[in-house]
């Protein structure tokens, strides 16, 4: 008798251990969160996400198109971004909110990638310059190697294939010659693409934050005038009312030219060759 309850005890006994092992254990495996890394806008997306590929996730704090200059930081963003360890910033005044991130996240390591290119002027579209996207690919690639030491022929090899997609376009701009071509546009966002490309930008509708006075809007059209300009660029899935008040004005074609905001749905790559193929065809108006 005295054996049957010592037996019946010590099962007991084990399956109650057992039962808090096992508790113990989901607990925990609910807990864990995997390694994410995190990209502040859409510009910086597919080269960030072509390096890390498939070894973690990538997250896009502002969604494509969205206005990132002051982003406010929503609990589903939080949400998604558990488990963040490395973000890559854009910086100069575009994405400051960045900061806020340390609030929620002590452990992630911001990158700011302004601190890694050739700028013109403080100006924070640094991302329409191929030469300064390999510069950015190559710190993403450092990072993430730095990370994950174990993958870094991974991360190495990716690298290489953004560079190729890079220099291809490098390639594609350098077949057509657009030398001493004066362009308008409606954003004060192309200074990069145009120096790269041997354009001058001759003025803008829209600067930071900033619309044109009657001054300005009067040198505008006198620069339309004088530089004998036959087209106006616009941004894809924008509508401007003084911009076609100009175009139809002066008798400008209205083209579209993409800052790669995601406004139009096309990643990095197609997106920049896109606008190749559009300043290639201007070049006989």
């Amino acid at each position: 008798m005295e054996i049957k309850r010592f037996i019946l005890i010590t099962t007991v006994f084990i399956l109650g251990i057992i039962s808090i092992f096992f508790v113990f254990s989901i607990k925990n495996h609910k807990e864990f969160i995997a390694p994410k890394i995190g990209v502040t806008i859409y510009p910086l997306y597919d080269v960030v996400k072509e390096i890390v590929g498939d070894k973690y996730e990538v997250v896009l704090i502002v969604p494509p198109g969205a206005e990132p200059h002051n982003y406010e930081l929503k609990i589903e963003d939080v949400k998604k971004l558990r488990g963040i360890k490395i973000v890559f910033a854009n910086g100069l005044g575009i994405d400051d909110w960045t900061e806020n991130l340390i609030k929620n996240f002590k452990d992630v390591k911001i990158i700011y990638l302004y601190q890694s290119v050739d700028l013109i002027d403080q100006d924070p579209h640094f991302w329409l310059s191929l030469e300064n996207m390999k510069k950015i690919a190559k710190i993403v690639e450092k990072e993430m190697e730095n990370f994950d030491k174990k993958n870094r022929e991974y991360y190495q090899e990716n690298l290489d294939k953004v560079l190729e997609k890079i220099e291809n376009l490098q390639t594609e701009a350098k077949q057509t010659v657009f030398s001493n071509k004066f362009i308008i546009t409606q954003h004060n966002a192309f200074n990069y693409l145009a120096k790269e490309l041997n354009l001058n930008v001759a003025g803008y509708l829209e600067g930071e934050n900033k619309e044109l006075t009657p001054a300005d809007l009067s040198q505008l059209i006198n620069k339309i005038k004088i530089l004998n300009i036959k087209v106006i660029f616009k941004e894809p899935g924008e509508e401007n009312n003084l911009l076609k008040t100009i175009a139809q004005e002066y008798n400008l074609k209205i083209y579209e030219l993409d800052s790669i905001e995601g406004k139009s749905g096309l990643n990095y790559f197609d997106a920049y060759r896109k606008n190749i193929e559009t300043l290639k065809f201007i070049q006989n108006e």
